[in-house]
């Protein structure tokens, strides 16, 4: 005669398929983060707390007066940035150079996984009171 096991075995004959349900519905839990994360990899989304982050960052270069966006993207397991900053129009082009070095300086540092960033910089644009 064959003897059965686990929680049967014990007087429990509900055990086994309880257990079984329980293991069910946390397999269910994972894969349904897992495919939630997988999915917004795949449709490039990247957190928002890590694009406020890099506002920040780079607001707080010295010589940026503004910021008209920053796009991120994962590529693999690392991030890839753009961000078109607004500096002084009377900089000069080497001096407007350095700050956007600057900025994508404190930008990969700021960011984690951020391997690299392309920075543009456009002179501040003042917009005209309306009449």
């Amino acid at each position: 005669m064959l003897v059965g096991a686990g929680g049967v075995a014990a007087g429990f004959p509900l055990a086994d398929p309880v257990v079984g349900l329980v293991i069910t519905v946390a397999i269910l839990a994972v894969l349904r983060t897992a495919g939630r994360d997988v999915y917004r990899r795949l449709m490039d989304a990247v957190d928002p707390e890590l694009i406020d982050r890099a506002e920040r960052s780079l607001l707080d270069t010295p010589g940026v007066t503004g910021i008209r966006g920053v796009r991120m993207r994962w590529i693999g397991h690392v991030l890839h940035a753009e961000a078109d900053l607004e500096i002084d129009g009377a900089v000069s082009i080497a001096d407007a150079h350095t700050l956007a070095h600057d900025a994508e300086h404190r930008l990969t540092h700021a960011v984690p996984k951020l391997s690299s960033a392309t920075i543009h910089a456009y002179p501040a644009t003042r917009h005209a009171a309306a009449p």
